[in-house]
């Protein structure tokens, strides 16, 4: 049998253009997904795949705005529990106080957003109990390190961008609140929602490769830096054309080329990991031969003297 957490809480968007309680489909999905997509990044970062999550629109929509019910349903899995483990598992309304969803926590992550703005962060002190002090320049805002663990998941801060700051750039849309059963709320405004927007993305170099690689054309490009489309006979891929002869052979029409063509290059590949994700970047350094696609059948030709 599994234990099961409960909460509720109630997402409003607001606006003139919403006072006949309307939203469009293509404006709620997203934001829906998104609601979705932060709870489920709070409790993989707090609970560490010993609960799972979900997140049920339980409708609820009042005159003047644009009002929508949430159930927060988390079960414990049995397997997952370890007797002589020394973390709590993080609760349903646990996660929605450290989110910074509720009247009663003035730093949460919503709070910690606003305050940080788009700012660097200068430094973050590691306080007595588990209190971080995070730092921009002089300025101080004092929290709780489970807040700061979440506020550093570029998928949750994400997230919190599609919630907050994208339904607000629909025109007469200003206002978002998370309102709670005794009608206080938090809220953030048009004004504030650039303050959601995602830092940039690190990225990390990891290695460097050359080969000699036979590529079959898939399609040609000669803007967005010349990428033209491969085959190499296990995965199909964009590679940036860098041979200047090749090119200027191409631009002075000496060369022709077509879909199945066959190219044998001198290949160069970048791996980078931007946040959690391994990207592969393919520069094609040198062309060393052409073929042309729609090859002749052999025959035993003979030539008589």
């Amino acid at each position: 049998m599994e234990d099961m957490s409960k909460a509720s809480l109630q997402i409003v968007y607001d606006g003139p253009a919403l006072q006949s309680s309307e939203m469009e489909v293509r404006d709620l999905a997203p934001a829906l997904l998104a609601l979705g997509e932060l709870f489920e990044e709070a409790n993989a970062t707090l609970n560490d795949g010993r609960t799972k999550l979900s997140v049920s629109v339980k409708g609820s929509f009042k005159t003047g705005s644009f009002g929508i019910d949430l159930g927060v349903t988390q079960s414990l899995i049995q397997q997952a529990q370890d007797l002589f483990a020394g973390s709590p598992v993080t609760a349903a309304a646990n996660l929605i106080a450290l989110l910074g969803f509720t009247s009663l926590t003035t730093r949460g992550v919503f709070q910690l957003i606003k305050w940080v703005r788009n700012r660097d962060i200068t430094k973050v002190e590691i306080l007595s109990d588990g209190v971080v002090r995070v730092f921009c320049d002089q300025e101080h805002f004092d929290t709780e390190e489970k807040v700061l663990a979440l506020f550093r998941n570029w998928k949750l801060r994400k997230a919190f961008q599609d919630v907050v700051h994208k339904p607000l750039q629909r025109p007469g849309v200003d206002y978002f609140a998370i309102r709670e059963p005794d009608g206080d709320f938090v809220a953030a405004s048009e004004t504030e929602a650039e303050n959601f927007i995602a830092p940039e993305q690190e990225e990390e170099r990891l290695d460097e490769s050359e080969r000699v690689a036979s590529l079959q054309l898939v399609n040609i490009a000669f803007r967005d830096e010349n990428k033209w489309r491969f085959h190499d006979g296990a995965s199909t891929f964009y590679a940036s054309i860098v041979d200047p002869s090749f090119l200027s052979m191409i631009e002075s029409g000496d060369l022709r080329f077509g879909k199945g063509d066959i190219l044998k290059v001198r290949l160069k590949e970048i791996k980078t990991l931007v946040g959690d994700q391994l990207k592969a970047e393919h520069q094609v350094l040198e062309v060393l031969d052409h073929r042309r696609s729609g090859a002749q059948l052999k025959l035993p030709i003979q030539h008589s003297d």
